[in-house]
C-alpha cells in the first residue's frame, strides 16, 4: 500500500510537464489507444466505476512470447489495470516461488521435485529451453508488466475535498496534474519505440 501511494503521489505536480512535451510517450500511447482522449476517458471511466477502494494503473505489458511482433522496437502494449484495496500490479509479489507445496505432499514427491533435471536446454521451445530459462518466472496467469502511472480511488483521497458525489471531478482534476516527465521516466525504452539491445 505504501508503494502504491508513493507511486500515485510521485506522478503529480502543481506545475506538471504536459504530455505534448514528451512526444515519444505520446506517440506510443496513441498507437495503442488511438488518441490521448480515448486513454483519458478509458482510465477515468475505469477509476470512476471501481466499486470500493483501490488503484487504476497505466502499465506497459511486455510481450515475452513474441518479441518480434508489432512495430520495430516495440515488444508489448499499453494496458489499463485495476487493483483493489492494497493490491499490487506486480505479479511476483503474491506468488509462492516454489512449485510444490510441502504442506500437502509427501517426502518422496518433494525429493523427486528437487532432483528434477531438464531434458535439455538447447531447444527453442518449452519450459527448459534456453530462452525460457532466461525469462523471469511468473505466476500462473501473471504477465510481465511495468507500471508507469496510477490513480488512487480510496475515498479518503477525494471525499473531503470533493464531497460524496465528487469522485469524477477528482479524477478530472487528477488528469490535469499528471507530470508526464515522471511517466516518461517510468516508461521502459521499448514502449517509447527506442531500440533496445539485449546482451547475451
Amino acid at each position: 500500500m505504501a508503494h502504491n501511494n508513493n507511486f500515485f503521489f510521485s506522478g503529480l505536480s502543481t506545475r506538471p510537464l504536459e504530455l505534448e512535451k514528451v512526444p515519444n510517450v505520446e506517440e506510443s500511447l496513441i498507437d495503442t489507444f488511438g488518441s490521448i482522449e480515448t486513454l483519458k476517458v478509458t482510465m477515468l471511466d475505469t477509476a470512476s466505476a471501481m466499486f470500493g477502494p483501490g488503484f487504476v494503473w497505466l502499465v506497459w505489458a511486455r510481450d515475452l512470447n513474441n518479441p518480434t511482433s508489432g512495430q520495430a522496437g516495440r515488444h508489448g502494449a499499453w494496458r489499463i489495470l485495476s487493483t483493489y484495496l492494497a493490491g499490487t500490479p506486480y505479479p511476483e509479489a503474491g506468488y509462492r516461488q516454489q512449485g510444490l507445496d510441502t504442506n500437502t505432499s509427501n517426502a518422496s514427491e518433494y525429493k523427486g521435485y528437487m532432483n528434477q533435471q531438464p531434458a535439455n536446454v538447447a531447444g527453442s521451445f518449452g519450459p527448459f529451453s534456453a530462452s525460457a530459462q532466461r525469462q523471469s518466472k511468473l505466476p500462473p496467469g501473471g504477465t510481465n508488466i511495468m507500471p508507469v502511472l496510477c490513480v488512487n480511488t480510496w475515498e479518503h483521497v477525494w471525499l473531503r475535498d470533493y464531497g460524496m458525489n465528487g469522485k469524477r471531478k477528482f479524477l478530472s482534476d487528477w488528469w490535469k496534474c499528471i507530470d508526464w516527465s515522471v511517466v516518461e521516466g517510468n516508461t521502459p525504452a521499448e514502449a517509447k519505440g527506442q531500440n533496445t539491445w539485449v546482451r547475451k
